[in-house]
């Protein structure tokens, strides 16, 4: 009779979910806005130069890169690779060219899988949130990571 598998995730990779991060701050430059607009050809009137707003796109200069940009031990490195596979955009109000915006970063699950095409695998979801100099939410995203191991089995990082 095998003998089943012994979990990856540890205790102590479990006592990172919901524990949030340092705020950071971030500010949206005008130039910043500007950029990212001209690159998706938006002509959307809301959003052109000198009307103050920033579409909705603007997370894309704010947000981290989940598998490179976020705090050191800010998520749990179970397996040595890791790729985005999941990313998800809540915008609960316009965003302001100039703004401050304070960034915050959370574990909020973390399952292992077992089969697929690199075997064991173990998925990171973290969420960001956005958050005015009020405290108010202004936007949050999520996002998936899965983390593997190249040589196809997991190992005991």
């Amino acid at each position: 009779m095998d003998e089943p598998e012994q979990s990856l995730v540890t205790d102590e990779h479990r006592a990172m979910i919901g524990v949030k991060s340092e705020p950071k701050r971030h500010v949206l430059r005008a130039s910043d806005v500007a950029q990212v607009r001209s690159v998706l050809q938006d002509t959307d009137p809301r959003f052109a130069e000198g009307t103050g707003l920033a579409g909705p796109y603007a997370l894309a200069i704010l947000e981290p890169r989940p598998t490179v940009d976020l705090p050191p031990g800010a998520i749990p490195r179970v397996l040595p690779m890791g790729v985005l596979t999941q990313t998800e955009w809540t915008v609960h109000r316009p965003f302001r060219v100039g703004e401050e915006l304070w960034a915050t970063h959370e574990v909020m699950d973390l399952r292992e899988r077992l089969g697929g095409r690199f075997g064991r695998s173990i998925l990171v979801q973290v969420r960001t949130e956005f958050r005015d100099s009020a405290g108010e939410l202004v936007a949050e995203t999520s996002h998936t990571v899965t983390q593997y191991d190249p040589k196809g089995r997991g190992t005991d990082a």
